[in-house]
């Protein structure tokens, strides 16, 4: 089997509240590329990648499309079974842009899926009992806003909430307070400010909070920063932006840096290179939260099979892209319902199939015309 064609779609997804991060990050729109590679036995798989703005991670939507233009002609006359040779001949062709070589590497998974009739789950290790239990943010704005979106996740059936913070000390505190005053049993909650806090700024919170059981994730901007917190806390660590590639998961492993690890997909460059990160952490021991930046019904698949093929006692939370009711643009979208289990697809690959009629045409087409 040969790569014989890569098509590369941009959609723009309009999210007029806005969504809002510390440090006055806010955007009222989210950009997605998605590529749709084609095969010479006529099997087709897609890719998608969602960056959030330009200022979340070092990665935005136009650089996903100019990599991905560097990536792509090198791809064509391959083989997409050969998962561990693409990502080779990726990182040999382009140093870097991880965001831009998932969906590529995605794409691949998902025609690996057809071609042997399995899903992803299946592919990536096995599937793991137990429903996934799923992750929305109650994105940062006024503590009444928190409040009242906290309430609307939670009646869509989300028992994991990440709660952004990262604004003033005294604020921070007292949002928190108000959000996990109404906590329900069976709920977990994450302090996440997003690299927001100073050092001090973090200890003075969690000298606060020191009656609060609640996980704080990624309290600073550097690994360094965030390891003198740990050091200096009884509450359990998340790390989430920093966690940019397998390397980095042996460093944090090796330095006992964290409690629980945020594995995002697009953000170490793959499922390829998930599976790796993931592998160190169960022989670690140390549990995750399975995510991707964000996206529609594509990258909810991948995040989804991520996780089923994740022991379930290491399985701490999955992260839902549609909860931040993103089109899904797919056929077959996993919506939550309140006291239902959600679990991967058993469809081969990822399981869903894109509508493309909504894609419009594409930005750029590489290999056969």
């Amino acid at each position: 089997m040969k790569i014989n064609r890569i098509s590369v779609y941009e959609v723009v997804a309009p999210f007029p509240q806005g969504y809002s991060l510390s440090r006055g990050r806010t955007w009222t729109s989210f950009d997605n590329t998605m590529v749709k590679i084609e095969t010479d036995t006529g099997l087709v798989g897609w890719g998608e990648v969602q960056t959030v703005g330009a200022n979340y991670l070092p990665a935005f939507a136009k650089g996903a499309v100019a990599a991905i233009g560097v990536l792509a002609p090198h791809l064509i006359g391959q083989n997409p079974l050969q998962l561990d040779r693409i990502n080779h001949l990726m990182d040999n062709t382009l140093y870097g842009h991880p965001y831009a070589k998932s969906p590529l590497d995605m794409a691949c998974w998902d025609i690996l899926g057809k071609a042997t009739g399995m899903p992803l789950c299946e592919l990536l290790g096995g599937r793991f009992d137990g429903g996934l239990d799923l992750m929305a943010c109650p994105y940062f704005g006024t503590q009444e806003e928190m409040l009242a979106l906290t309430e609307e996740l939670r009646a869509q059936g989300y028992r994991r909430l990440s709660v952004k913070l990262g604004g003033d000390v005294a604020e921070d505190v007292a949002r928190l307070r108000g959000i996990l005053k109404l906590a329900k049993p069976g709920e977990e909650y994450y302090a996440d400010c997003n690299r927001g806090w100073t050092r001090d700024q973090a200890l003075r919170v969690l000298r606060q909070i020191r009656d609060l059981d609640v996980y704080i994730e990624q309290p600073c901007a550097t690994y360094e920063e965030c390891l003198a917190v740990r050091q200096r806390t009884d509450h359990p660590i998340i790390l989430d932006e920093i966690v940019d590639s397998p390397e980095m998961v042996m460093r944090i492993i090796r330095d006992d840096a964290a409690d629980l690890l945020n594995i995002k997909i697009s953000r170490v460059g793959g499922l390829t290179k998930a599976r790796r990160a993931r592998d160190m952490c169960v022989t670690a021991g140390l549990p995750m939260s399975l995510q991707d930046v964000g996206g529609g019904g594509i990258v909810q698949a991948a995040i989804f099979h991520f996780a089923q093929s994740v022991p379930q006692e290491l399985r701490h939370s999955v992260f839902d892209p549609l909860s931040v009711n993103f089109e899904p643009l797919t056929d077959a979208p996993i919506l939550i319902e309140r006291g239902e289990a959600v679990t991967a697809s058993d469809k081969p690959g990822l399981g869903q199939e894109v509508l493309e009629d909504r894609l419009g045409d594409p930005v750029a087409v590489y290999g056969a015309t």
